[in-house]
């Protein structure tokens, strides 16, 4: 079984990062903003949206990742 670090990690700076839009049709969004507010909730950590994009595309690419 994964363990995976429960802190976000440090976005990249500005003038190196490369921007990615990703959209959401309106109750996507909702349900999407609920869930992170439950995360931030059970954790205490204050997740934003890029930082779940970024580690669930991370554990996506781990070696036992189920895709």
């Amino acid at each position: 079984m994964t363990t995976y670090d429960t802190a976000p990690r440090p976005a990249p700076k500005a003038g190196g990062a490369i921007p990615t839009t990703v959209r959401f049709d309106p109750g996507e969004s909702h349900e999407n903003d609920r869930w992170i507010l439950e995360l931030r909730e059970q954790t205490g950590i204050r997740w934003d949206k890029a930082e779940v994009i970024r580690e669930l595309l991370r554990m996506a690419r781990t070696p036992e990742s189920i895709l």
